[in-house]
């Protein structure tokens, strides 16, 4: 298999596993009461907006950087600024999702929700992994 089938089998296992996770999050969900699931709510709605301005200054970082030339400059000193980039939005997911897990462990809910919770993270580092081993596989890393 050429390194290009690999990416796109990798590509595929992440997109096919965050479904999976994410349905297995929401089936989950059902087994709170309508208070429970208001709280769980609520209890994130802070974390969800810094979440959301953490990844525009990585994204904005990586925009400004690539219209200024310092990507093409990173590059030239042997650095791949995909690479860097796509590690620091995984470093994003990992750590939200552990404050997030730990976060939920703290709250009186089912053992039923909280196991769903976790088998949906490990789905979804598990995509993450398989992209990011046919990333790594297609830049020659």
């Amino acid at each position: 298999m050429n390194s290009e089938m690999i990416f796109y089998a990798g590509l595929g296992v992440m997109i096919v596993t965050t479904f999976l996770g994410r349905t297995v999050k929401e089936r989950g969900m059902k087994t709170l009461s309508h208070e429970q699931l208001g709280f769980v709510m609520a209890s994130f709605s802070k974390m969800r907006i810094v979440g959301m301005y953490i990844l525009f200054c990585i994204v904005g970082v990586y925009l400004v950087l690539g219209y200024t030339k310092w990507l093409d400059y990173l590059t030239e000193l042997g650095y791949n600024p995909m690479v860097g980039y796509f590690i620091l939005l995984m470093m994003y997911i990992i750590t939200s999702q552990g404050l997030s897990i730990a976060k939920l462990r703290k709250m009186d809910l089912p053992s039923e929700y909280l196991r769903s919770v976790y088998i949906g993270a490990g789905l979804q580092l598990l995509g993450l992994s398989a992209l990011l081993i046919g990333m790594m596989n297609y830049m020659g890393r």
